[in-house]
């Protein structure tokens, strides 16, 4: 099976990871990189604006190309925002089946009421061309039944992963250990839904908490808390094990801007050999046996108490970290197993293909 991914390769995380879970799956995959489209002052203001743009079409015809040159079986959009429907269409006239994949939350409600333009319409194109998609795959099981109820033809789950060569335990140099140490640590962007404050309970309760993350904590009751390090700055790559090899406890809050019962950390900690203390979800129970597998918090008095319990007893930390590491491979949690499970389902879902004609 040959598959050309169309998207940014910006991140490591996304089309250079799954691309290379596919090929450990045993299939053929070919890169077209979308990410120097949006680069220069035109390409940054036609990225801003998701309407039928000369970008939009532009965009189109380099996958045309791409495809006559490559002739992939299939063509996988990651995070299509500037598609026109008849490239689609074009695509499908060439023999080639589409399929998209989304880890954001396009048909978020909230949407209707964003007060910035460019994320209130963000998704526009990609709800004219969802149609078009032979299959569609999504971050959240909610994404699955509103696709379904526009029309889509086909809608599923692709669940996050994690990354072998960059989720594992590790060991700190003596000459780092300073730096990423902490009794507790998240590794994540800031949203208002009191995790902030959260951070700041486990500091007045005596716990040392570490913080990585991007410039949206600025935004926070954290920007100038000194009990947490200053500046936070993300941990990336190997940095990302680190700041989890240093921490006694890992924490995972979940995006409630983008509805998630789960994120991509909830595989990544526990690959790493860290125990989670992850907010509660019903899909999250559903993963793990909470504390032998992972611990769970719904209230901030529960997270502290559960910090608590867990600081108090080395023994347990490792016994529920080693537990949820055995979970996560068990499950196949890993990007070359979710990657076959993807290529069994193409494989499985052909005969819809002649169907459609």
């Amino acid at each position: 099976m040959h598959i050309l991914i169309a998207g940014s390769w910006r991140w490591p995380q996304y089309e250079a990871a799954f691309a290379r879970g596919l090929r450990e799956s045993g299939a053929q995959v070919s890169e077209l990189s979308l990410d120097p489209f949006f680069t220069g002052l035109a390409g940054r203001v036609q990225g801003a604006l998701p309407v039928g743009s000369p970008l939009a079409w532009r965009i189109g015809r380099t996958v045309i190309e791409a495809v006559e040159r490559e002739k992939p079986d299939f063509v996988l959009f990651w995070r299509p925002t500037h598609l026109l429907p008849e490239t689609l269409r074009a695509l499908r006239a060439m023999g080639v089946s589409t399929i998209s994949y989304n880890n954001d939350d396009p048909f978020s409600p909230r949407l209707a009421n964003e007060a910035n333009w460019r994320a209130r319409n963000l998704w526009r194109l990609y709800n004219k061309a969802l149609l078009e998609f032979d299959f569609n795959y999504f971050y959240r099981p909610v994404n699955v039944g509103e696709a379904r109820a526009r029309g889509a033809r086909h809608a599923d789950v692709l669940l996050p992963y994690f990354l072998p060569w960059n989720d594992r335990p590790v060991t700190l140099a003596p000459g780092e250990a300073a730096h990423f140490s902490a009794d507790l640590v998240f590794a994540g962007h800031f949203e208002p839904d009191g995790r902030d404050g959260d951070l700041v309970a486990l500091t007045q309760a005596g716990m040392a908490v570490r913080v990585w993350g991007d410039d949206t904590w600025q935004q926070s009751a954290l920007a100038g808390w000194n009990a947490v390090p200053q500046p936070i700055v993300r941990a990336m790559g190997e940095d990302y094990a680190k700041a989890l090899a240093g921490a006694q406890i890992c924490l995972c809050y979940l995006s409630k801007l983008n509805r998630d019962g789960y994120t991509r950390r909830c595989f990544e900690i526990p690959a790493a050999g860290r125990v989670m203390l992850a907010e509660r979800t019903p899909p999250l129970l559903a993963m793990f046996r909470e504390d032998e597998e992972a611990c769970f918090f719904s209230s901030r008095e529960e997270l502290i108490e559960k910090a608590r319990w867990l600081m108090d007893d080395a023994a347990l930390r490792t016994r529920i970290a080693e537990a949820g590491r055995a979970r996560v491979w068990a499950d196949g949690r890993d990007v070359a197993s979710t990657a076959r499970r993807f290529l069994e389902g193409l494989t499985a879902l052909k005969p819809m293909l002649s169907e459609r004609g």
